[in-house]
């Protein structure tokens, strides 16, 4: 009899120990309670990128505001904590850190620049923490790693397409481009691409200059790039040093055709470049709060419920919503056993995710996690302030 209870005291022991084990693991899921899914976002808010990250951060909060409005998700609502790395690899590590072991959130939208990007890969491998960043360099899905994802193309894509719309649709004579870019990894990475097309379609490519994201002054390179009589412009900097470049080739009497990324589609400069702005053309791997499409229209409604009076944002405020929407999905998807592994998994499901004019349709897979390579080209309209379409989403070849 003795021995009997013994053996049963043992079992309700051990019986404990399972339960209170499964307890404490389910506890432990980092990012997900029993109501709450916490997601992060590292983006620059005070320092050369804040005109990027702000909008960003703004239309991250306010597409899971919406989704909590609604219910949230498989029936837990969505807490963001959103950090300010300052553009800088030191603070961007800062607020990983900050994200994984103190806030413990599901995944991040964005870890900063590609720098950042860059950097952290060790860490979120490590870490196995999920990251759907901005960057927009190629090297964040070449080769693919398990846990970084991107919303949508890379450079490599945007320049193929910017490229064959020169060679191919405007059809200039004495073709000669040069690459304007920041001395920094995306900069670098794109320029390699430009190089490596501009001897597909045997155009000459001329060397190109370097312009701070922080530059005020484009004079010396204006100079140069008139001696060097380029003729078209790609410019993969940001709104104000592209501002800068235009002015000052106007100042020389230079007039060469300017194209931009994505970053550089900001409906300001169409706005605030007046007359300078005429011959400036880009490819955008997201839409325009302008653009009159289903996905537009949502997200202007949603926003506008929020912030009736809200001036109409950049397009990294339509990128953070495709962020947003593309981790909603995930999620979902998901299921309510929701942990690190089942998102990324959730996620490699989707194919040919219609974002509704937002962006090309979303795919991703074990062995690709870039959201699509679409691009639209657009012309800035100064009359009216903004950038009109001029094709529909096209995919690089």
């Amino acid at each position: 009899m003795k021995r009997g209870k013994t053996i049963l005291s043992l079992l309700l022991v051990a019986f404990f120990l399972i339960v209170s084990s499964n307890l404490l693991s389910a506890d432990e899921t980092r990012g997900v309670s029993g109501n709450v899914i916490k997601v992060g976002t590292i983006m620059d808010q005070t320092g050369p990128a804040a005109s990027l990250g702000i909008p960003y951060g703004k239309a991250v909060r306010n597409y899971f505001r919406y989704v909590n409005d609604q219910g949230g998700i498989n029936g837990r609502k969505v807490e963001l904590v959103l950090e300010d790395d300052g553009y800088t690899i030191p603070r961007a590590f800062a607020a990983f850190k900050k994200l994984v072991f103190k806030d413990r959130v599901l995944t991040i939208l964005s870890c900063g620049g590609t720098g950042q990007n860059t950097a952290l890969f060790p860490n979120i491998e490590k870490n196995r923490m999920p990251v759907n960043t901005v960057s927009w360099s190629w090297t964040m899905n070449d080769p693919v790693k398990r846990y970084v994802f991107t919303p949508g193309n890379d450079n490599k894509d945007e320049i193929k397409i910017i490229m064959d719309y020169i060679v191919n649709t405007l059809r200039p004579k004495d073709l000669r481009i040069a690459i304007v870019s920041p001395d920094v990894e995306y900069g670098k990475s794109g320029l390699k691409v430009a190089q490596m097309k501009a001897k597909e379609y045997n155009v000459q490519l001329v060397e190109g200059e370097i312009l701070a994201p922080g530059a005020v002054d484009a004079s010396s390179q204006s100079l140069s790039l008139r001696k060097k009589n380029a003729t078209h412009i790609i410019n993969l900097s940001v709104t104000g040093p592209f501002l800068a470049l235009l002015r000052d080739t106007h100042r020389l009497s230079y007039s060469p055709v300017n194209f931009g990324s994505f970053h550089l589609l900001g409906d300001e400069l169409a706005k605030a470049g007046g007359k300078l702005a005429e011959k400036v053309y880009g490819a955008g791997a997201f839409g325009s709060w302008f653009d009159d499409t289903e996905g537009v229209a949502e997200l202007k409604r949603i926003t506008l419920k929020y912030y009736p009076n809200m001036e109409p944002p950049n397009r990294y405020y339509i990128k953070g919503w495709i962020t947003a929407k593309i981790t909603h999905e995930g999620i979902k998807r998901a299921g309510k056993d929701l942990d690190g592994e089942s998102f990324v998994n959730a996620l490699e499901t989707i194919k040919n995710l219609d974002m509704k004019g937002l962006t090309g349709p979303i795919s991703y897979s074990p062995t690709d996690h870039k959201g699509n390579g679409y691009a639209r080209l657009y012309k800035a309209d100064i009359e009216k302030g903004y950038f009109i379409p001029l094709t529909d989403w096209v995919k690089a070849k």
